[in-house]
């Protein structure tokens, strides 16, 4: 992991957000609204204290109770392409996102969003280190939603580093005022 890492992966999701017209952002400060992204924050950065990417197992479960039904874990899978599989999804994500357990990305979200999800979990494999994403909701018909993400790689208990942890919280409210408070609030020097 190498400092700027998350800075530059930042700043170029930003770059294809704003060529896409996607209404998604990326925060390398972490500036977390919602307070349960802390407590995995503190974990993943305490795994990875070590200076390489903690393993899937080093989380302390128990400690991330309250987050469990808001998580998700991708999975990385290269032959020949890259494809994300959805290895795990709790019942608060599967609510808001539509239940993607072991399903491919690919499969399951339309076509026109799949550049957008792909570009958020490269980013968290590019930046070695956590993540803020926020943007609406682009599946389950349910884009009155915006979501805070966390996403952080993560090395799968075989040392492979193919695994995202990602949570979110999902909120029903209008992505442009959103985005315009989340700009302002980090000095992102974008136009929306």
């Amino acid at each position: 992991m190498v400092i700027g890492d998350a800075t530059k992966a930042s700043v170029r999701f930003n770059a294809a957000a704003k060529t896409g017209r996607w209404p998604s952002l990326c925060d390398a400060s972490l500036s977390f609204v919602h307070p349960h992204f802390h407590p995995l924050v503190e974990q993943w950065q305490t795994a990875a204290a070590e200076g390489r990417l903690p393993r899937r197992s080093e989380l302390n479960l128990r400690r991330l109770k309250a987050v469990l039904p808001a998580m998700a874990i991708y999975e990385r899978v290269m032959n020949g392409t890259v494809r994300y599989r959805v290895r795990l999804m709790g019942t608060l994500f599967a609510e808001a996102m539509g239940n993607l357990s072991g399903r491919f990305i690919d499969e399951a979200v339309p076509p026109e969003y799949l550049a957008r999800w792909h570009a958020a979990l490269d980013a968290a494999f590019a930046a070695g280190a956590p993540l803020r994403f926020f943007g609406q909701l682009d599946v389950a018909e349910k884009d009155y939603l915006v979501a805070e993400y966390f996403e952080a790689p993560l090395l799968a208990d075989d040392g492979l580093p193919n695994l995202i942890l990602a949570a979110g919280h999902f909120a029903p409210r209008r992505w442009t005022e959103f985005a315009e408070v989340e700009t302002k609030r980090l000095n992102l020097q974008l136009s929306l």
